[in-house]
């Protein structure tokens, strides 16, 4: 689940926004209405647009809080 990958990264594991950018891509074939805003945003878009997208994503039920973290970190660079 992209959830776990986003808080692995908050738990410590060392990040790569490519790996990042694979793993998520990876989810297309089961949810590519989750992943895909996530990966356009990484390939054309700004850090805020990733950032936005992340939280989107967050948005269908997991813990809000989660969002503070994603918006303090860089995703593409």
């Amino acid at each position: 689940m992209i959830i776990d990958l986003i808080l692995n990264r908050k738990d410590g594991y060392e990040y790569s926004a490519r790996d990042f950018y694979y793993d998520v891509l990876g989810y297309r074939d089961i949810w590519p209405e989750l992943s895909d805003p996530i990966t356009k945003a990484m390939d054309s878009g700004t850090e805020a647009d990733v950032r936005r997208e992340l939280c989107k994503y967050i948005n269908n039920g997991y813990n809000p809080k989660i969002k503070k973290y994603i918006n303090s970190v860089n995703w593409i660079s």
